[in-house]
């Protein structure tokens, strides 16, 4: 690879990290406005809690039609597009009068956090495609993930005592709108790899990226654990603050512990994934052990719980590089479809973060944090069970690979380019 191009890759990553930053820090800002939102709206522990599963409504039925867009319109304007209507519903957000709009806003953030997940796994895939592509998911959607919902989590705590919730929601807006300004002035896409400005949506190509046996199996088998990850990190604080008397400022820093766990164990995934591509193993056996911790997080014990809380941001984190990497590994779905191949595993993901953050918030008010916790750990452990029938590794490359995408590769040449130059 020439030198140009290679640097190139590491400064898309850093368009999409900062993409990524913004899409959790206005998913899970919400939870650091849940008391000033009780109080002002009058909405109750139930809806709270249904305020998390909103935005995985919006988050959860547009991942395959982003990837088809993205197939059809482009990738970098199919970014563009879902940073900037995270954003307007994060700035909208903050102007809400009554818990309904609030709600509409969340989806309509949702929505656009949808489409650029679903589309900046492709991004990450077509340029780190057999290079260090677990390592660069992890940064993407393990560390900056983390690092979005930590300030979320926590950072928005302190800025909405100074200056409001509506004010700290139309601020973390904002930044989305400023990231999705920095995306259209310099995002490209690889020279050596073609479709990706927009391409013919073909019935081979969708049928590969829709029905793959690897892509269901793997996506069922994150069902129940991102659920109770989404649930966990944003109601494990109220926990702390209602059982164990927590402060507020205690209960935010509780999950940025949870949130910030997830940047060493994503970057250690994706290292480890890389090398062992054994990908079956690196995903069920930190969701089992998510699985078991979530069960002893009622046991009332304020250390274990600060560990406990550690421990599940960086097993599910350690995992996610490599759930991400299924479509383009395991798989081999060709670029223009990574999109949607990685929609449909997400939608998956997102039925389990719309359904139990539901589940809890009814679960608790009438039989106990116990109950919600243990429901939490019995789903995700079945859930993560499927994957035992998934593939290990990748799969063998085509012999015919005329038509396959040509891979950014260390002797290719080219110089960074194309996409929507104009």
């Amino acid at each position: 690879m020439s030198q140009d191009v290679y640097t190139a890759r590491w400064r898309m990553l850093a368009l999409l990290v900062a993409g990524y930053v913004g899409l959790t820090l206005n998913w899970f800002n919400i939870a650091s406005a849940f008391t000033p939102i009780s109080e002002d709206l009058g909405a109750s522990f139930s809806q709270l809690a249904f305020l998390i599963a909103l935005f995985l409504i919006g988050y959860g039925v547009v991942h395959v039609p982003a990837g088809l867009l993205a197939t059809r319109l482009g990738l970098k304007r199919t970014l563009v597009l879902g940073i900037v209507l995270e954003g307007v519903g994060g700035v909208l957000s903050g102007v809400a009068v009554e818990y309904t709009d609030l709600a509409v806003y969340r989806v309509l953030a949702g929505i656009g956090g949808s489409i650029f997940l679903s589309v900046s796994v492709s991004a990450v895939s077509v340029w780190f495609r057999n290079h260090e592509i677990n390592f660069a998911l992890g940064i993407t959607g393990g560390a900056a993930f983390s690092v979005g919902a930590a300030l979320g989590l926590y950072g928005c705590v302190a800025l909405t005592d100074a200056v409001g919730w509506r004010t700290m929601l139309i601020l973390c807006g904002a930044v989305n709108l400023v990231v999705a300004a920095a995306v259209a002035a310099w995002f490209a896409t690889p020279p050596d790899v073609a479709g990706l400005a927009g391409a013919e949506i073909t019935r081979a190509g969708l049928a590969k990226a829709l029905w793959d046996r690897q892509l269901w199996i793997y996506g069922a088998a994150m069902v129940g654990v991102y659920g109770a990850y989404i649930t966990a990190s944003q109601l494990i604080g109220e926990y702390a603050i209602d059982e164990l008397g927590f402060t507020s400022g205690q209960g935010g820093l509780l999950g940025a512990v949870f949130a910030l766990a997830g940047i060493p164990g994503s970057l250690l995934g994706g290292y480890v994934a890389d090398r062992l591509k054994n990908y079956r193993l690196i995903m069920v056996v930190p969701f089992l052990a998510m699985s078991a911790a979530l069960f002893l997080v009622p046991v009332r014990s304020a250390p274990l719980l600060w560990f406990l809380s550690a421990l599940i941001g960086f097993v599910f984190l350690f995992s996610f590089p490599a759930w991400l990497c299924v479509p383009a590994e395991i798989s081999r779905v060709d670029a223009e479809h990574i999109g949607t191949a990685i929609g449909l595993m997400l939608t998956f993901a997102a039925i389990g973060g719309f359904a139990l953050p539901i589940a809890f918030g009814e679960i608790v008010p009438t039989a106990g944090y116990g109950a919600g916790w243990a429901t939490l750990g019995a789903l995700s452990g079945l859930a993560a069970l499927i994957g035992l029938f998934g593939r290990k590794g990748p799969a063998p490359v085509a012999a015919d690979a005329s038509s396959a995408p040509r891979p950014t590769s260390p002797t290719g040449s080219g110089t960074a380019g194309a996409e929507d130059q104009k």
